[in-house]
């Protein structure tokens, strides 16, 4: 391997370490959002449950499908950004696999293969 291919090399490796660092960066924001999500939720549902306490209009049915609403929208945020989080852990494992094998083509055709791992959970 000549001189120029060796820095060419720790060019590259230099390039997808500041990737999966960025990508780092980006599930911790997305877990920053979740935590915030449901920091919202409890005072949503706080707000929700002192209106109802109040309202003698609604039946016990229609108060709770009103927290039900709430937290199904909350649990559909929070899932929806565990997808981002699962796609941000797959582009690291392509950006390794890649570092590790040199080859693109070979890390896509073991995700397309279904070898890639499942989706993680968080927290």
């Amino acid at each position: 391997m000549s001189f120029l291919d060796k820095m060419k090399a720790a060019g590259k490796s230099i390039v997808d370490s500041g990737a999966k660092t960025m990508l780092k960066t980006d599930v911790v924001f997305m877990e920053r959002e979740i935590k915030n999500r449901k920091q919202a939720f409890g005072v949503e549902i706080y707000e929700l449950m002192e209106a109802l306490e109040t309202d003698n209009t609604l039946s016990v049915e229609e108060k709770e499908g009103s927290l039900r609403m709430a937290f199904d929208r909350a649990r559909k945020d929070v899932a929806l950004i565990y997808v981002k989080i699962d796609h941000k852990f797959e582009e690291m494992r392509i950006l390794e696999e890649v570092q590790f094998t040199g080859n693109y083509e070979d890390s896509i055709a073991t995700e397309h293969s279904g070898m890639s791992r499942g989706p993680r959970r968080y927290h």
